[in-house]
């Protein structure tokens, strides 16, 4: 091997080699094994839900596109009811209340929040209809619109009579908050 126009240190330091006995480069004869390691890059996988190129998620787009999961669910705990008035298995018996709990709290959770986008749906109708009329539009802040469902809540539970309960179960997880911060 010689470069035209290389130093003689240059030379040198291309002849040699890493460990003694060792060749400078890998043969070209050898047979690659199969068991190699990947030498191209590592793929990343792609989470569409914070990737910019799956676009901005819209909830009412997703509510349309989606909406058949509730009754799914729906049926499926009535199926899972059925199975556990006919269950015997006290194990089972755990799993399947497991699991007819954990679909009512994500049902109540669904439907917390569909109340409070209703909520904002409103507010918004309400400032534009103001708007239409020549008024100054009012867009209501996240302050004001959660003591609107704050009341809302308190309303629905006098119907329901749980305020005594609510009110009893509020007190105590800030007794226990007061405990932990001294």
């Amino acid at each position: 091997y010689h470069q035209t126009g290389s130093t003689k240190v240059q030379r040198k330091q291309w002849y040699q080699r890493r460990v003694r006995g060792h060749p400078r480069e890998v043969s070209s004869k050898r047979k690659v094994s199969v068991l190699r390691k990947n030498t191209g890059g590592t793929r990343k996988s792609r989470d569409p839900r914070f990737d910019d190129l799956s676009g901005q998620f819209d909830e009412t787009c997703f509510q349309a596109s989606y909406g058949f999961l509730g009754d799914m669910r729906s049926s499926e705990k009535a199926e899972l009811q059925a199975e556990l008035k006919k269950c015997k298995d006290p194990r089972k018996r755990d799993q399947l209340v497991k699991l007819i709990n954990k679909i009512n709290t994500s049902e109540k959770a669904q439907q917390i929040k569909a109340e409070r986008h209703q909520m904002k749906v409103e507010s918004r109708k309400e400032a534009l209809a103001s708007a239409k009329q020549g008024k100054n539009p009012y867009f209501k802040k996240k302050s004001e619109l959660r003591r609107t469902e704050l009341k809302m809540k308190f309303e629905k539970l006098k119907k329901e009579g749980g305020v005594d309960k609510y009110l009893a179960k509020r007190r105590k997880r800030n007794l226990q908050k007061d405990k932990k911060t001294l």
